[in-house]
């Protein structure tokens, strides 16, 4: 304000009389005060100075990637940005640049595939387990890190965010925390190009677990017309006529979903009766049927075909004749 020529009396006379809000130190609304979480977030990178982004917990937030954000406000900002600012956290990481620099709802922050290279090395707030050993502790405090990548690179792919060798380019810079669990987390979905079409973390949750087990890419999301009808299957094996369908309830719990969804499965289980299941058909149900069981959903999953589980669905379906 002082660079637009206003003085110290003249900008004391605005906060005196409610025209300024103070945010953060150096940094006011206008009018009012802030009315979402989003304009904090553009008033904290202003007060640390130009050139600073939104990073680490509040970035992987901002982007939909958690659906929780630390309380102060993390940002990466320049080594001139000065001394602490209350309710901002500085973190002392080195400053993006180019293709890791984003802006989200107007808000500059970290890329999706920087801000997951900066989680992977972010020390976990809840305690570990009372009594456990050293061991113990070092042992849950990983599962727990592990959890939180394999939940956020579900999300990043759900969003179509996950950009593989977007990360790598990332981990060519410079050394950073929680790397080895990162490629190690990271390595079953290389073979998946990015930007795929995933509907669910459900969804999400099958594609390393098919890696991991060696079942062959499918179509994803796949558009289908059987018996006069057309559908988008889940997942799609044409070579072994597998149809593989994963039913979230966030997108098929509500009345129109689960009648669609009925339909669906009456045509696909008239489809595969009687026919007799290829090797390739058998080996990709067992490999799916033991990931499957691995899956964490308490969501409702339609059971059809020659071969039930507990939550998936499975028809063998011949598409000589069909056209996707």
């Amino acid at each position: 304000m002082r660079r637009e020529g206003l003085s110290d009396s003249a900008i004391d006379n605005a906060l005196a009389s409610a025209r300024l809000y103070p945010i953060f130190r150096g940094a006011f609304g206008v009018g009012h005060r802030p009315r979402s979480h989003k304009a904090e977030l553009v008033a904290a990178a202003l007060a640390c100075g130009e050139g600073t982004v939104v990073s680490h917990g509040s970035a992987v937030a901002l982007l939909g990637l958690w659906d929780y954000a630390p309380e102060q406000i993390e940002v990466i900002a320049p080594v001139e940005a000065g001394r602490a600012i209350a309710g901002v956290r500085r973190r002392h990481v080195p400053l993006p640049s180019g293709d890791e620099v984003w802006v989200q709802d107007h808000v500059p922050c970290t890329s999706p595939s920087r801000t997951i290279v900066d989680v992977c090395g972010m020390r976990l707030g809840r305690p570990a387990p009372r009594g456990a050993s050293g061991a113990g502790r070092r042992a849950a405090l990983r599962r727990r890190r592990v959890g939180m990548l394999h939940r956020t690179l579900e999300q990043a792919a759900v969003l179509r965010m996950l950009n593989v060798p977007a990360i790598d380019a990332v981990l060519d810079g410079p050394r950073r925390r929680g790397v080895k669990l990162l490629l190690r987390v990271l390595e079953p979905w290389r073979r998946y190009k990015p930007g795929l079409v995933i509907r669910s973390r459900l969804e999400a949750k099958m594609l390393p677990l098919m890696s991991e087990f060696s079942v062959p890419v499918p179509a994803i999301n796949e558009r289908l017309s059987l018996g006069g009808v057309r559908f988008e299957i889940d997942f799609l094996w044409r070579r072994a006529s597998l149809v593989v369908e994963t039913d979230g309830g966030l997108i098929h719990g509500t009345p129109e979903a689960r009648t669609r969804d009925a339909q669906r499965d009456r045509t696909l289980d008239g489809a595969a009766t009687g026919r007799k299941p290829s090797t390739t058909f058998t080996l990709a149900r067992a490999a799916l049927k033991l990931s499957i069981s691995r899956l964490s959903s308490s969501s409702p999953v339609y059971l059809i075909g020659p071969t039930q589980t507990d939550s998936l669905t499975v028809a063998g379906v011949s598409f000589a004749s069909s056209s996707a």
